[in-house]
C-alpha cells in the first residue's frame, strides 16, 4: 500500500481543531467530499492504484478520528481492518470490514463506549461490518472456519493497543493458523465450486467481476495461498520469490489495474456495491472509459471484448500459479514419476511436459501435438506448469510458414478426428492461445460479444460450447438425453466435416456484413488449406451459409403446409445435408443461452427433420394433397381413441364438425387428447384442459368454447397475467360454431389452478378484453427498444395471409397485438411466437371475418393500428 500524504480534511477543505469533537455532520460532508474528489481525480486518468489506496486512507482517517473521541488510549482493545480494506484496497462503496479485538479480561465486560463508537460510524453514512473477538476466539474460530482465517491473514491495525495485534499476528499467521497444504486444497475447492456458480466461463453476458472466472477473486486466490505458503503479501513479492516472471507479473498487474478500473467505475455509476457488470451499465461503462462505436462494431462490445480477454489471461496465469504452488506445496514430497511418451514429450507425475525447455523451438509442430497426445493419453492431467509457460513464449512461431506445414495442417486435422477429447482440447487450445494463434480468423472473435440479450456468450465460448454439445451426440452415455441427435449423428460419414462448421459457423460475426456469407469464404479457405475434396468443402460451405435455416425455418412457418416442406427439402437437397444441418442447428440453440432450448423447440425441429427426411426419401408420397394427410391423420387418430375403449359413433359424431385443417395442424397426439377431453366434458363452456408438453416448463392448453370476437385477446391477455410466454397458437372453428384453441406456453411459475382461473375471468367478458399491462418493464427490455417492422405475404393456395412482426420484447406484447386484431376484425388461424432474448420474430396466420385473405387497403390499416398500439 503506497503512502498516502493526501487527508480527507484537506480535500474537503475542513480544519478541525486537535481539542474539538468531529461531529456526524463534519465526518458525512468529509466523507462526501473525499468520494467527490476520488471522482475527479478518476475522470482525470489518475492511475486508479492510487485511487483504491486513497480510498482506504480517508476511511482509516474517519475511524481513527471517531476512536479517539470514544475509546481512550489505555482501554486493552484494538481497532483492525480485515479483509479487502485490511489490504488497504478500498473502491467507492466496497465493504467496510473490521475486527475489534479485546483483551482477555475485559471480555466479559466490554466498555459501553464500543458501541457508541459502532452507532456514530453508521451515523456519518459507513457502512461497517464487524466482529467483537478475543485473540482466543480468533483463533478458534479461524480454525473452524477458512473465511475468517483468509481475512485474518489480510488483517491492518488501524488504532488502540498495538500488542494486541502483534500477539494476534504471532497466534494466526505466524504460528499459522491452518495447515498450508489444508489452505491450498480448501481455496482451491472454494475457486472451482465458484467457477462451477457462473458455468465455469468467464464470458456470460453479465460477468461479476469479482466472482466471476477470471475476476478479482482469482487473482485474490493467487495471493492468498502466496501469503499463507510464502509469507509475501502481494504479486510484487511472488516475483521475487521467482514464482512469477517479469511478463506474468506484468500481466497480472495491467490485469488487476483494468478489473480495478472498471470495478471503480461501475460503484459510481451504480451509486452503490455493484460487481455485477449488468448490460444496462456496460454502455455507460464504456463511453466513460472512452470506447467509441464504429463502422462495424459498437463501443460496448469493445469494452467488453478488452474485458472478457482480461478474464482469459487471468485465469490462465491463476491456473498456471495453482499448478505451481500444487508442486511446491502438495507435491514437494512425493517421488518424482517420469514416464517417457516421445522423442519431445513425457508424463511428470501425471502432466505432460516437454522433454527440455527447446523442444518447440527445434520442433514447431510440438505445439499442436500436445494437444493430440493429450486427446490419446486421456489418463494425463493435463500440461504443467513449465510447459505452459514455453508454450506462452513460443506462439509466436505460429505465423503464416507455420500454417503452411503439412505436418502442422495433419496434425490440427487429427486433433479433429479424434474420438474422443475433442471438446477439451479445443478449449484448452483456445485458452492457451493456440487456437486463435493457427486460425486467425477465429482469433479475431476471442472475447467478441453482441450486446443484446439473445447471445449469453462471447462468440469464441459459443462456439466452444456448440463443439461441445456436437460431441456430446457422439457419446453413447448421452444417448437417452438426445435420442434423434444421437441416431442421426451415428449415421454421418465424417464428423469433422461437422465440427469444422460448428467452428466457422460465427467466424465472422464483428466484421460488419452478413456473417453467414463472409464465414463461407474463410471456411473454404480452411478447406483448402487442408485438403479436403470439393464435396466436403460444399458441404462445410453449405452448413455455414444456412447454419440459421432449420431453426427460422422451424419456429416461424406452418410445419403442416407442404409448401414449406417442400422449400425446404429443395434447399437441402440430400439427407445427408439434413443431418449434419439438425445436429449443427441442436447444439446451437443450445449454446446460445440457457433459456434457449426447451421442448417445444426440440418438437419443432424434430418435425421438420422427419418431414424433411420423408419428403426427400419420398417425395411423391409425400407430395399429396393436404386432403390426404388430413385423411390419413383422421385414420390413426380414430384408431388410437377405439384402442382406447371409446365408440366409434360418439367420435364421429364430435370430429363431424371438424374441417380437415384442424387434422392437418394438430399432431394425431393432439387429436387423440383434444377428442377425449371433449368427449368426458361436452357441456362445459369453457372447456379448459392442459397437460405438460416436453419438458417440465413448457404447457399445451386447450380451450373449447363458443366463437365469438374477443377469445385469443381474451386467453392471452389471461396468459400474459400468469406470466407465461406464449410460443404457438392453433385456432379452428367447427361447424357448430365451436372455436378450438390450442397453445404452447412457457413459464417459470406453472400453476394450473392459477391459469384456469384466469382463462375463465376473462373468457367470460370478452367484449370487455384489455391487454395485459404490467407497472414495470424489465430493466434490460429498455435498452434495445426498436421500431416494430411489419412485412405481408398472401399464401395464395390456403387463402390466408402470413404476418411477420420483428420488435423489441416486452411484457404483454401478444395481448396488445390480440387487442389490434380484434379492433381491426381480423381472425388467427395460427401463431409462432419466436422470442429472441431483446427481440421477438413473430409469425401471425390470419385472414379476414370472411375467412379471406387480407387485400392490400386492410393489410395497411392493420399496419398502421399495430405501429400505433405497439408503440404506446
Amino acid at each position: 500500500m503506497p503512502q498516502q500524504t493526501l487527508s480527507i480534511w484537506e480535500v474537503g477543505n475542513l480544519v478541525i481543531p486537535s481539542d474539538a469533537e468531529v461531529t456526524n455532520e463534519i465526518c458525512r460532508q468529509a466523507l462526501k467530499q473525499g468520494q467527490s474528489y476520488l471522482q475527479q481525480q478518476f475522470d482525470a486518468g489518475s492511475p486508479i492504484e492510487e485511487l483504491v489506496y486513497q480510498r482506504a486512507s480517508f476511511v482509516d482517517e474517519i475511524l481513527n478520528q471517531i476512536w479517539q473521541q470514544h475509546i481512550s488510549d489505555d482501554t486493552p482493545v484494538s481497532l483492525i481492518a480485515v479483509g479487502g480494506y485490511g489490504r488497504g484496497e478500498l473502491h467507492p462503496y466496497s465493504d467496510i470490514d473490521v475486527l475489534i479485538l479485546l483483551d482477555e479480561s475485559i471480555s466479559d465486560s466490554p466498555p459501553d463506549s464500543l458501541s457508541s463508537f459502532l452507532t456514530q460510524l453508521w451515523d456519518v453514512g459507513l457502512e461497517i461490518g464487524h466482529s467483537v473477538r478475543t485473540i482466543q476466539e480468533c483463533r478458534q474460530q479461524a480454525e473452524e472456519d477458512i473465511t475468517i482465517a483468509t481475512n485474518l491473514l489480510e488483517a491492518r491495525i488501524l488504532c488502540g493497543a498495538s500488542n494486541l495485534f502483534e500477539s494476534l499476528q504471532q497466534l494466526t499467521v505466524t504460528n499459522k493458523t491452518w495447515d498450508t497444504r489444508r489452505f491450498f486444497e480448501l481455496k482451491r475447492q472454494e475457486q472451482l465450486e465458484r467457477h462451477q456458480r457462473y458455468n465455469d466461463t468467464a464470458n456470460n453476458l453479465e460477468p461479476n467481476i469479482k466472482e466471476s472466472p477470471g475476476g478479482l477473486r482469482d487473482i485474490q486466490v493467487v495471493n492468498w495461498v502466496a501469503q499463507q505458503h510464502f509469507d509475501v503479501k502481494n504479486l510484487e513479492g511472488l516475483r521475487q520469490k521467482g514464482f512469477l516472471a517479469n511478463s506474468e507479473y506484468e500481466t497480472l498487474q495491467k490485469a488487476q489495474n483494468f478489473l480495478w478500473t472498471i470495478r471503480f467505475a461501475l460503484h459510481h455509476l451504480a451509486g452503490r456495491k455493484q460487481e455485477k457488470l449488468m448490460i444496462d451499465f456496460q454502455r455507460e461503462l464504456a463511453k466513460k472509459l472512452g470506447y467509441k462505436d464504429d463502422e462495424s462494431r459498437l463501443a460496448v462490445e469493445k469494452f467488453m471484448k478488452d474485458y472478457y480477454r482480461c478474464a482469459r489471461s487471468v485465469r490462465q496465469m491463476n491456473s498456471l500459479l495453482l499448478q505451481l504452488f500444487e508442486e511446491t506445496i502438495i507435491l514437494a514430497d512425493e517421488p518424482r514419476e517420469v514416464k517417457v511418451i516421445n522423442r519431445r514429450f513425457q508424463s511428470h507425475n501425471g502432466y505432460l511436459e516437454t522433454i527440455n525447455p527447446g523442444i518447440f523451438a527445434y520442433y514447431p509442430y510440438a505445439l499442436l501435438e500436445v494437444f493430440l497426445i493429450l486427446q490419446q493419453n486421456p489418463d494425463l492431467k493435463g500440461v504443467r506448469a513449465s510447459t505452459i509457460r514455453q508454450i506462452h513464449a513460443h506462439l509466436h512461431l505460429i505465423d503464416d510458414n507455420f500454417r503452411r506445414d503439412i505436418k502442422n495442417r495433419t496434425l490440427f486435422m487429427e486433433i479433429i478426428r479424434q474420438p474422443k477429447g475433442v471438446t477439451h482440447e479445443f478449449r484448452r487450445m483456445n485458452e492457451l492461445g493456440v487456437l486463435g494463434a493457427y486460425l486467425p480468423e477465429f482469433g479475431c472473435v476471442v472475447g467478441q460479444m453482441q450486446h443484446d440479450l439473445f447471445h449469453a456468450y462471447t462468440v469464441d465460448e459459443h462456439t466452444l460450447f456448440l463443439v461441445g454439445n456436437l460431441r456430446r451426440f457422439s457419446c453413447e452415455e448421452n444417448r437417452e438425453e438426445f435420442p434423434l441427435c444421437s441416431e442421426v449423428f451415428n449415421q454421418l460419414p465424417k464428423p469433422e466435416i461437422l465440427y469444422i462448421a460448428g467452428i466457422y459457423h460465427d467466424i465472422a460475426k464483428g466484421r460488419g456484413g452478413d456473417h453467414s456469407v463472409l464465414g463461407v469464404v474463410d471456411a473454404k479457405a480452411f478447406c483448402e488449406r487442408h485438403n479436403l475434396s470439393d464435396y466436403d468443402t460444399s458441404i462445410v460451405a453449405f452448413l455455414i451459409r444456412h447454419h440459421l435455416a432449420m431453426s427460422t425455418t422451424a419456429q416461424k412457418s406452418d410445419l403442416e403446409d407442404p409448401t414449406v416442406i417442400k422449400k425446404f427439402a429443395e434447399l437441402v437437397e440430400t439427407t445427408e445435408r439434413l443431418n449434419y444441418l439438425y445436429l449443427l442447428t441442436v447444439a446451437d440453440i443450445r449454446a446460445t443461452n440457457n433459456n434457449l432450448w426447451n421442448g417445444w423447440r426440440d418438437s419443432l425441429l424434430k418435425q421438420l427433420y422427419h418431414s424433411t427426411h420423408q419428403w426427400i426419401e419420398h417425395t411423391e408420397a409425400q407430395a399429396k394433397s393436404t386432403r390426404e394427410k388430413s385423411y390419413k391423420k383422421y385414420q390413426e387418430a380414430m384408431q388410437k381413441l377405439l384402442a382406447k375403449g371409446r365408440s366409434q359413433e360418439d367420435i364421429s359424431k364430435l370430429w363431424h364438425a371438424y374441417d380437415l385443417d384442424y387434422f392437418l395442424r394438430h399432431s394425431i397426439d393432439e387429436l387423440v387428447w383434444q377428442s377425449e377431453q371433449r368427449l368426458d366434458h361436452l357441456d362445459e363452456d369453457p372447456l379448459i384442459a392442459l397437460r405438460k408438453h416436453n419438458d417440465q416448463q413448457t404447457l399445451e392448453i386447450f380451450i373449447v368454447t363458443h366463437d365469438r370476437a374477443g377469445i385469443f385477446a381474451a386467453i392471452t391477455a389471461a396468459l400474459e397475467q400468469c406470466q407465461l410466454n406464449v410460443l404457438d397458437a392453433k385456432i379452428n372453428v367447427t361447424k357448430e360454431h365451436d372455436a378450438l384453441n390450442t397453445f404452447i406456453v412457457n413459464g417459470d411459475r406453472l400453476d394450473t389452478r392459477q391459469i384456469t382461473r384466469s382463462l375463465e375471468k376473462q373468457l367470460a367478458n370478452t367484449s370487455h378484453v384489455k391487454p395485459y399491462s404490467p407497472t414495470i418493464t424489465p430493466r434490460t427490455m429498455k435498452l434495445f427498444q426498436t421500431q416494430p417492422n411489419i412485412d405481408f405475404e398472401t399464401n395464395l393456395q390456403q387463402n390466408h395471409t402470413v404476418m411477420s412482426l420483428h420488435t423489441h420484447d416486452r411484457p404483454g406484447l401478444v395481448s396488445a397485438i390480440a387487442q389490434v386484431f380484434l379492433s381491426c376484425k381480423v381472425q388467427l388461424i395460427n401463431a409462432k411466437i419466436n422470442t429472441l432474448g431483446d427481440q421477438v420474430e413473430d409469425v401471425f396466420f390470419i385472414t379476414t371475418a370472411d375467412d379471406n385473405a387480407l387485400d392490400e387497403l386492410e393489410e395497411n390499416a392493420l399496419k398502421e393500428q399495430l405501429l400505433s398500439g405497439l408503440s404506446q
